[in-house]
């Protein structure tokens, strides 16, 4: 059974002047311990479509399966808690929280003990290559490429099933960008998620195990 499945989903907004159809019919099946590379132009559906599989918008038309059953019936703010995590390019993390605070506050939320958060993150970030030296740092001591490391290792903390990203890489450089791939890929076939990465990015789509094409809201899969 596919962890994701999107079954005939449209949606559209309103800007001032005109309803812009941004996703149209889309249908994939989305399976753990792949990587997917969502691509596009700029407008062309696919961050939208993320949005709607991290629970953020709803389906106007169609729905979306997690593991069989719809997330219109799922609580989402549990949902993105326990079972999907998204990865932003601004990394988002919180400004006066460490490094090892902000990985501990997604499992903090989930009520796990001071003591076994603390332990989970950091486990965390030395799979991402963050040792100690690191985690009392705040994001602002660190560089780009080890601030998303921090947000990926938010999401080992939490065993997320789903991963969401947009744009990983998008503020990085060449080096930090390869690394930023190698950990996604790892997510995918060590950690056994669901991984889908909107992305500009050619190396992404090059390590993607999928690549599917947004144009004009419409999906397709590309040979890799």
């Amino acid at each position: 059974m596919s962890v994701l499945s999107v079954q005939s989903v449209s949606y559209s907004y309103k800007t001032k002047y005109q309803t812009v159809q941004a996703v149209k019919d889309v249908s994939c099946d989305l399976s753990a311990g792949t990587l997917y590379a969502l691509v596009g132009k700029s407008g062309s559906g696919k961050t939208t479509l993320l949005s709607l599989l991290a629970g953020l918008d709803t389906p106007q038309s169609g729905d979306i399966m997690v593991n069989g059953q719809s997330l219109r019936e799922i609580d989402v703010d549990i949902y993105r808690r326990k079972q999907a995590s998204v990865i932003y390019q601004s990394y988002n993390l919180f400004p006066l929280m460490t490094v090892c605070e902000n990985v501990m506050y997604p499992l903090k939320l989930l009520r796990h003990s001071d003591a076994d958060a603390k332990k989970e993150a950091q486990i965390a970030l030395e799979k991402v290559g963050l040792g100690e030296s690191y985690w009392k740092r705040l994001p602002a001591m660190l560089s780009g490429g080890e601030q998303q490391r921090v947000a990926i290792a938010r999401t080992l903390a939490v065993h997320a099933q789903i991963v969401l990203a947009d744009e990983p890489t998008g503020n990085l450089d060449t080096e930090n960008s390869s690394q930023i791939i190698q950990l996604l890929s790892k997510l995918a076939h060590e950690e056994t998620c669901c991984v889908v990465v909107v992305t500009h990015d050619l190396e992404v789509a090059k390590a993607a195990d999928v690549v599917f094409r947004m144009d004009s809201g419409r999906i397709k899969e590309d040979a890799v």
